[in-house]
């Protein structure tokens, strides 16, 4: 059995690790979507489950991408090319402060939003796609809840029927 557990927000870490081992202890596949590793660090996960960083994958899109060149790596060039000699220190604090308070706000603001509600969609179809057919779509925290409807919605690529969808409701929240 291959099973997909949609994991974004990270909210019921110990349902999922214990559920996923059961999986592979059982001779199935197990995938691990996660919103972001970092939550994830210091859980005790069976080595056979696949785990699979969505934060990772949207940060590497191409917008995104674009919009780190606009905001950080086109600017730093032209302090840094400013910045020679006796500007150097002036143009490290005028650096500093640009990021501090445009570039850090405008990503939080901006680009951070844009990237969860038009880019990580097509990058979850895209994996879901890639990783194959499942038999069951796992839906481990509320956040994960609008994404499984929309991979159900636009169909789930690779597979002929629709997998089945549960949710974890283990009431041993961390």
């Amino acid at each position: 059995m291959r099973v997909l557990f949609l994991a974004l927000g990270a909210t019921r870490r110990r349902a999922v690790v214990e559920e996923s081992a059961r999986v592979v202890a059982a001779g199935g596949d197990a995938v691990v979507l996660l919103g972001s590793a970092q939550p994830w660090a210091r859980e005790d996960l069976d080595p056979r489950v696949r785990l699979v960083d969505l934060g990772e994958l949207t940060a590497h899109t191409r917008p995104v991408r674009w919009a780190q060149a606009l905001l950080v790596r086109l600017p730093r060039r032209a302090a840094r090319l400013a910045g020679r000699g006796r500007l150097r220190e002036p143009m490290g604090r005028a650096w500093r402060a640009y990021e501090r308070g445009v570039a850090q706000p405008v990503h939080r603001r901006l680009v951070a939003p844009a990237s969860v509600r038009w880019w990580r969609g097509p990058v979850l179809r895209r994996e879901v796609a890639a990783r194959g057919p499942f038999d069951l779509i796992v839906v481990a925290d509320p956040l994960s809840m609008p994404d499984a409807a929309r991979l159900l919605r636009h169909g789930v690529a690779g597979s002929r029927r629709s997998p089945r969808l549960a949710f974890v409701l283990g009431l041993g929240c961390e």
